[in-house]
């Protein structure tokens, strides 16, 4: 069914020459009037004013302003970046060396049970000869 739709769309869209004497005759049913050129007159153009001092100047003014406001406006965000990272490098610093406190004392301490551990006893007849 596709291919019937198709094929009939085909035919019904394929090019076809006009019969003879087409132009002719479509020539002679159009009407023999000749429309007036329609021109429209031309506006009183202003006179050229020199522009000013200063419109002559905004255009680089603006942009000498733009670029001076992006490189403050970069200047400020680096720092406050630069001044961010410090921060937290202190920061970091701190918790390192209280990380490093607390470890040593856990070293002392484990250190110290390992040498009570090892100890030799404490000889009870030496001190009784001793006194």
């Amino acid at each position: 069914m596709n291919e019937d739709i198709e094929n009939r769309l085909r035919g019904a869209l394929r090019r076809l020459d006009p019969p003879q004497g087409f132009a002719e005759r479509l020539l002679a049913a159009l009407p023999e009037q000749d429309l007036p050129a329609r021109v429209a007159a031309p506006r009183a153009a202003r006179p050229a004013v020199a522009p000013s001092r200063w419109q002559r100047l905004a255009g680089p003014a603006a942009l000498a302003a733009s670029l001076v406001a992006a490189v403050f406006l970069g200047q400020q965000i680096g720092a406050q970046r630069y001044a961010n990272e410090q921060r937290a490098g202190l920061e970091a610093s701190r918790e390192l060396m209280q990380a490093l406190r607390v470890t040593s004392k856990k070293l002392d301490v484990a250190y110290q049970a390992v040498r009570e551990h090892d100890a030799p006893p404490a000889n009870d007849d030496a001190e009784e000869t001793r006194t």
